[in-house]
């Protein structure tokens, strides 16, 4: 992913890499079953005020969501309810 260099000692300062691509190795590359994904904490919904909106897919809440296929490979991303991509 894409680095920022540290001018002085031109050393690798950051970085930034795609959460799901890291998942997707780790099930795929690596062996880990894709029910030991991390589980959902929902203190970070709470202290900003959005958990009563985001964290499950009941009634009245927010639907977000990645479909995908047995390669791991994103076939559709659901947000707030609507399909925002599609895989042809």
């Amino acid at each position: 992913g894409p680095a920022r260099r540290c001018r002085a000692a031109g050393t690798i300062a950051g970085s930034a890499t795609c959460l799901f691509d890291c998942m997707k190795r780790a099930v795929l590359d690596m062996g880990v079953p894709l029910e030991m994904r991390p589980r959902r904490d929902p203190e970070p919904r709470r202290s900003i005020g959005i958990d009563a909106d985001y964290g499950s897919l009941d009634a009245g809440r927010y639907g977000n969501v990645v479909l995908v296929d047995d390669k791991l490979d994103i076939l559709k991303v659901v947000r707030h309810g609507e399909v925002i991509g599609l895989k042809d």
